[in-house]
């Protein structure tokens, strides 16, 4: 009886009259625990959802006798925005602190309602801003306009998603969204896009066109090895053209792929089209002895970036001499199963000297070292030496 007593002392009040929703609850930890409580317990009684359970454990001590404890979990959740919520912190009675949380629901249904009707008019100008970016065929605000028009719809399908734990929501307030039409109009457009190309030795030229010819401001994106190199939007005829120092700016030769910059999921469901381009560079005429500081490997590594920059290393006496040296800062992570290594290469020619910091990654030292080699700028060295 005085434990049936007890648990209807510490049980916290709840009121409810005409529209207001009023919660106490007290709490032994601090005012904001309180705080917190009574407003967990408005939104309970706003049709929250709410999981419970009851656990009994037995744990045997170590004299042997039994003890058995009770857990009551209970957490609750609610879609409904508790804004202009009144916190009126309680007197301390007993070391327990209390507070009493009341909440208006016709100010709160009001609030959404209007919050309802703004994003309804949002929506409505943003789907004819899709409809006239898909006349102008331009690719890159429709794509943009569409992300905002997918997270407007969302808003508002949430906002009624509060409403509805309030008052029932009429049907004029369900939002007829031409959402799905225009994704599936945009994903049928992207699906015609494609992508010619044109190498010479001074630009890497694409031009991009649909299903009605060539795209104006088409976004485009050149990646190598799944890293982004370089981007550019086509001109009135459609066409955007990089130059082959920031083609080579990674790599002397090898390969680029040019992929439209566009939001991940519509290129995805549109299968959009892609085009990979092999290049290379052609020898300068350039001959040089190299007088490398490093190992073998290391030394390899720089003689061959130095070929594929179109650098001939050749040993032969009467050449000029290229002097490269290399110093390494090493750092193994805590396993010691890769190596990071920050490079400081030096290359020297007479009164010439260019320095760099490339950085590797590898399973050993050497192996990080010779990967910083390899990031070594194409461009900046064939700029100072092939000539």
């Amino acid at each position: 009886m005085k434990l049936f007593a007890k648990i209807l002392f510490l049980l916290p009040a709840v009121a409810m009259a005409a529209n207001l929703v009023t919660y106490t609850a007290t709490s032994k930890v601090s005012q904001k625990d309180a705080d917190k409580k009574a407003m967990e317990g408005v939104a309970l009684q706003i049709s929250s959802n709410v999981k419970s359970s009851f656990e009994t454990r037995t744990i045997e001590k170590k004299d042997g006798s039994i003890e058995s404890t009770a857990d009551s979990k209970k957490s609750v959740s609610t879609n409904v925005l508790l804004k202009g919520a009144k916190i009126v912190p309680g007197a301390k009675k007993n070391g327990m602190f209390q507070s009493t949380v009341t909440v208006d629901l016709d100010m709160l249904a009001s609030k959404i309602l209007l919050d309802l009707e703004q994003s309804k008019i949002q929506i409505k100008s943003l789907d004819s801003l899709v409809r006239l970016d898909m006349l102008d065929r331009d690719y890159r605000k429709m794509e943009s306009d569409m992300i905002k028009l997918e997270k407007l719809t969302d808003d508002y399908n949430a906002l009624l998603d509060n409403l509805s734990y309030i008052q029932a929501v009429p049907k004029e307030l369900m939002l007829e969204s031409t959402l799905n039409e225009l994704t599936e109009f945009l994903i049928s457009s992207m699906q015609t896009v494609k992508f010619e190309t044109n190498l010479t030795s001074t630009s890497l030229s694409v031009t991009v066109s649909d299903f009605a010819g060539p795209i104006a401001n088409f976004p485009l994106m050149l990646t190598q090895d799944k890293k982004d190199l370089v981007s550019a939007k086509t001109n009135d005829k459609g066409v955007a053209s990089f130059a082959m120092k920031d083609v080579k700016k990674r790599k002397p030769s090898g390969e680029v792929t040019v992929h439209a910059d566009m939001n991940f999921k519509f290129v995805s469901l549109s299968a959009l089209y892609h085009k990979t381009i092999s290049y290379g560079t052609e020898k300068s005429g350039r001959k040089y002895r190299l007088n490398c500081s490093g190992s073998a490997a290391e030394c390899g590594s720089v003689q061959k970036f130095l070929n594929d920059a179109g650098i001939a290393i050749v040993d032969q006496q009467g050449l000029d001499e290229l002097v490269v040296k290399l110093e390494f800062s090493d750092k193994p992570n805590s396993q010691k199963t890769l190596w990071t290594s920050r490079a400081t290469i030096t290359l020297k020619l007479g009164d010439m000297e260019i320095v760099e910091q490339p950085q590797g990654v590898g399973r050993d030292s050497e192996q990080a070292h010779v990967k910083a080699i390899a990031k070594l700028s194409a461009s900046r060295i064939a700029e100072s030496f092939a000539k």
